[in-house]
């Protein structure tokens, strides 16, 4: 794998945990999710309905309150179909990554812009773990769409899913971060660093995809099976 940060949590060396913000915290919140362990916070700007201007200034307020590196994501909904390209040219300046949709539309565009920030290029299937080849082909093309890190998460239907998502990843030779959805899908949100998987998303207010554990818990976990991060 290549070396591989964001701002200044280097990657690949121990897991790392990213608390999801996608509504507005009081700073002492988000103090208290670097005091916890966080490493990383990822900025959900599409789950936020007020103005973009003034999730911009609550952007520059938790940079103020904490060092932890931000990771921009603007999924597509009825509040951002139209404006999406715009709100990625105003938060570029103010996160350290952006995650994109792998086949999105304005990705491309998206990345060309996003100049000295990690790019993670992001596949969601809510329906399936597509096989293992499929799984390797969209790393491929994410990777020349110009993913510094790939994010894959995937519905398992089984057990046997997530064994086979897990020995994706410990194929992978890219950067990655992997992880199934759904009730069976829960151990691969700590599992899956175990085998390369850089890094994996804890709630703070509420779940956002099936299967997802909170920050808090997410954090406990990975310290009871990862001694290196309390070290």
């Amino acid at each position: 794998m290549k070396k591989c940060s964001i701002g200044n949590c280097e990657l690949g060396l121990v897991p790392r945990t990213v608390a999801i913000i996608d509504r507005p915290l009081w700073t002492e919140d988000v103090v208290r999710l670097e005091k916890i362990g966080a490493d990383m916070l990822e900025i959900r700007v599409d789950s936020f309905t007020q103005e973009i201007e003034k999730t911009a200034v609550l952007i520059m307020d938790i940079k103020k309150a904490c060092s932890l590196p931000l990771i921009g994501t603007i999924r597509e909904n009825t509040n951002t179909a139209e404006k999406r390209l715009e709100y990625f040219k105003t938060i570029l300046p103010l996160v350290d990554a952006v995650d994109v949709e792998l086949g999105g539309e304005i990705s491309p565009q998206v990345i060309a812009m996003a100049k000295n920030k990690t790019v993670i290029v992001s596949e969601h299937d809510f329906a399936q773990t597509p096989e293992t080849p499929r799984l390797h082909e969209m790393v491929k093309t994410a990777v020349a769409l110009g993913a510094d890190i790939v994010k894959i998460a995937v519905l398992a239907k089984s057990r046997e899913d997530v064994v086979r998502l897990l020995k994706f990843v410990d194929e992978c030779e890219e950067n990655v971060v992997a992880f199934s959805m759904g009730e069976y899908g829960t151990v691969s949100r700590v599992l899956s660093m175990l085998f390369g998987s850089l890094f994996s998303y804890g709630f703070v207010t509420h779940a956002n995809a099936p299967g997802q554990l909170s920050i808090e818990k997410l954090i406990e976990e990975c310290r009871l099976y990862f001694p290196e991060m309390t070290e």
